[in-house]
């Protein structure tokens, strides 16, 4: 595989939120792409039939974490999500149909129980954007049911959490950032969202503890006392539950919204009482319940939200993603409402 150094760094970089518009990761795109095209590494490959397939994989797979701009990867991705489609296209997984296609697509029958079972960080990472809806929906299904896990992410029962003070907490959320990646993700790892949920402390935030440091996801600051310790695993974990409604208020950060999620009255109290002080609203506190702004059980406010109303004339997801934002309009309501809101 790339040397575990590069990996290492790669992940390490990705964890600290390097794009491809840095040079550094430019640079590390063009030398990973060498190693994609000559299917050899640096220090030698291993003697297996199947391991130059293997090195193209990792390869494309970490061209495509950063960019999916790229031909030589794209070339890749579209092989495996042949092989995949067709694996899937009888509704459950047909092992057959896979071994079959894949010899199709690489001239040989895959050896290594790394290419023999799909079911791994490199393939998932790839095929993100690649699969019809159908098909993805079928293949994440059958991810998440695997017994042994994702290979190199979580290798455990993915519906079985574990402590959440621990490395493999940390690996576990990296389930969750995987699945995320594809269109139909949120709604297949609604159980890792609620462990998620019954782990936040009083304060709104999260703490995985020393023992979920492990140079590469955590930590993200430079020194790890416990402030910063919360700091970085609830800014991990913010960004795994971000709702983001039509408006750009992220729902996971409401008090309303967080107070429904734990059924917690003296947060709604909270909420309560920003709207009496803000805008002079008197509301019951019975009606301080909330699962999101883009639900149907939503605060009873956000029903005449126009952001909801103009992004569904637009056809598009988000007020920002409009060529005339912000419109007067909406910069007045933006003004007076959303920058006051009462987020954690």
């Amino acid at each position: 595989m790339i040397p575990f150094t590069t990996e290492h760094a790669l992940f390490r970089l990705e964890s600290l939120g390097f794009s491809f518009e840095d040079e550094c990761i430019k640079k590390a795109v063009e030398h990973i792409e060498s190693l994609l095209l000559s299917k050899t590494l640096p220090e030698g490959n291993e003697k297996s039939v199947d391991f130059p397939i293997f090195v193209e994989l990792i390869a494309a797979t970490w061209i495509r974490r950063f960019t999916n701009s790229n031909l030589s990867a794209n070339t890749v991705a579209e092989k495996w999500a042949r092989i995949i489609s067709k694996a899937f296209n009888k509704q459950v997984y047909s092992h057959e149909d896979y071994l079959n296609c894949f010899e199709n697509e690489f001239q040989t029958k895959p050896r290594s129980g790394r290419l023999v079972d799909f079911v791994s960080f490199y393939q998932l990472s790839l095929l993100a954007d690649m699969l019809d809806e159908k098909t993805e929906n079928r293949m994440l299904d059958h991810v998440l049911s695997h017994p042994d896990g994702i290979y190199y992410v979580y290798e455990n029962n993915l519906f079985a959490p574990p402590n959440f003070q621990s490395k493999d907490a940390s690996r576990y959320i990296g389930v969750a950032e995987l699945i995320l990646r594809y269109r139909c993700g949120k709604d297949k790892i609604k159980h890792i969202f609620d462990w998620l949920w019954q782990n936040q402390d009083s304060d709104g935030m999260w703490d995985m503890g020393s023992a979920a440091k492990d140079g590469v996801f955590f930590p993200l600051s430079d020194r790890w006392n416990l402030e910063n310790r919360v700091s970085d695993c609830t800014f991990r974990i913010r960004k795994i539950l971000a709702d983001r409604c039509y408006c750009g208020h992220d729902c996971s950060r409401c008090i309303t919204f967080v107070a429904t999620k734990h059924d917690d009255n003296s947060m709604r109290q909270m909420s309560q009482e920003f709207y009496r002080s803000a805008f002079g609203m008197d509301i019951s506190m019975n009606k301080f319940n909330c699962y999101g702004g883009r639900t149907e059980n939503k605060f009873e406010l956000c029903h005449e939200c126009p952001f909801t109303k103009c992004c569904k004339q637009q056809g598009i997801d988000f007020c920002a993603d409009c060529a005339k934002y912000p419109c007067e309009k909406i910069a007045l309501y933006e003004s007076k409402h959303v920058n006051k809101s009462n987020q954690m």
